[in-house]
């Protein structure tokens, strides 16, 4: 995932070296985070199990954190899980990157 981690840190360092209040440059690095969540979350729970997603919805005062665990782990397992996370957040991040290079 090199190429992610150039694009965050390149992210993070033209936000940082540019001349936004240093409000608006923790906001901006805010929206970021929650935006790489709500890429990688629909991804990954599509890759649950349909039998977990059920135990955790059909009993959820039941559902402990180790069946949490069970679930993140079994979607993790599958290469599909991270390749299509990869291919996402790649994407959204190369995007911010150049809108961030055009209007800073």
């Amino acid at each position: 995932m090199d190429d992610i981690d150039t694009l965050i840190t390149g992210i993070i360092t033209a936000v940082s070296e540019s001349k936004l209040p240093e409000t608006e440059k923790a906001d901006v690095l805010a929206q970021l985070t929650v935006g790489m969540h709500r890429l990688v979350w629909p991804i990954l729970l599509s890759h649950v199990p349909q039998y977990l997603l059920d135990d955790a919805t059909g009993s959820p005062e039941r559902f402990t954190m180790d069946d949490y665990v069970e679930m993140i782990d079994v979607a993790l397992k599958n290469p599909a899980t991270a390749k299509e996370m990869h291919d996402e957040l790649k994407g959204a991040l190369t995007e911010v990157s150049a809108l961030l290079t055009k209007s800073l």
